[in-house]
């Protein structure tokens, strides 16, 4: 369905944006999603972070987030293709996507009562339900050590009840710079999705690093971190690839 698809990548965004707005020098890291909907299968992720230039990529599939030039690119190394975004267009997307929201929870109305159900829990998860909630953090006094790092907890509460998990360290240093930068992209993509919205405003309590992040039926760990300048290379579009047009979430 393409708005769970959009959902699911536009949260995902978020919390890879809270991850790296903190980093002022190049870094690169690797990390393991789970999901809870679905076959529950762990994607392996490798991450790059330059100065106003982020990239994940995931199996066959690349997202680089060019703050500089405000554009996304999507690339399929298996076909050899990629698309173009802009941020205006990703919004526009979005608030599309909103709109059937809307239509689908009419239709909703007319389900039997346990698929409604269900449906109603898979929204609310992914911040497709109401249209906001009361989000706040809390840290607390619980510690572990994760990728070799001691890291403390945070526990994100949604309308008084516990929502998510946040896990940080401050062992990784040279953090603040780009701040400024990754905030005002995460505030774009954010206001769309008032969830997500309210969500951002909270994230701004926790502190460091954050090295596990489980929320909304997504749980990533964060197994190897390393400091270095990345090669500007790492956030273009390679050579020989054919830009296809962007499928548009309103086709289905």
């Amino acid at each position: 369905m393409k708005i769970l698809a959009i959902k699911i990548f536009v949260l995902t965004v978020l919390i890879a944006i809270a991850v790296s707005s903190a980093v002022s020098q190049g870094l690169y890291w690797e990390s393991i999603t789970k999901m809870s909907m679905g076959d529950n299968k762990e994607m392996q992720s490798s991450m790059y972070y330059a100065p106003k230039m982020f990239k994940s990529s995931t199996g066959n599939n690349i997202t680089i987030f060019r703050l500089d030039k405000k554009m996304i690119y999507m690339i399929d190394n298996q076909k050899k293709e990629y698309t173009a975004m802009t941020f205006s267009e990703m919004e526009a997307s979005v608030k599309q996507a909103n709109k059937q929201l809307e239509a689908l929870q009419e239709q909703m109305k007319n389900m039997p009562a346990e698929q409604r159900k269900q449906m109603e829990k898979m929204m609310g998860g992914m911040g497709m339900g109401a249209k906001s909630s009361k989000i706040d953090v809390k840290k607390t006094g619980e510690k572990k050590t994760i990728c070799g790092y001691s890291c403390v907890k945070y526990v994100i509460n949604e309308n008084g009840k516990e929502a998510g998990v946040v896990w940080t360290t401050t062992g990784v240093t040279g953090i603040g710079g780009l701040e400024k930068d990754m905030k005002e992209f995460s505030q774009r993509m954010a206001a769309q999705m008032p969830k997500a919205k309210e969500m951002m405003e909270a994230f701004k309590k926790i502190e460091g690093f954050q090295l596990e992040t489980t929320i909304s039926g997504i749980s990533t760990t964060v197994t190897k971190i390393e400091k270095k300048s990345i090669p500007a290379g790492e956030f273009e579009i390679p050579a020989g690839y054919k830009k296809v047009v962007q499928q548009k979430f309103s086709d289905e």
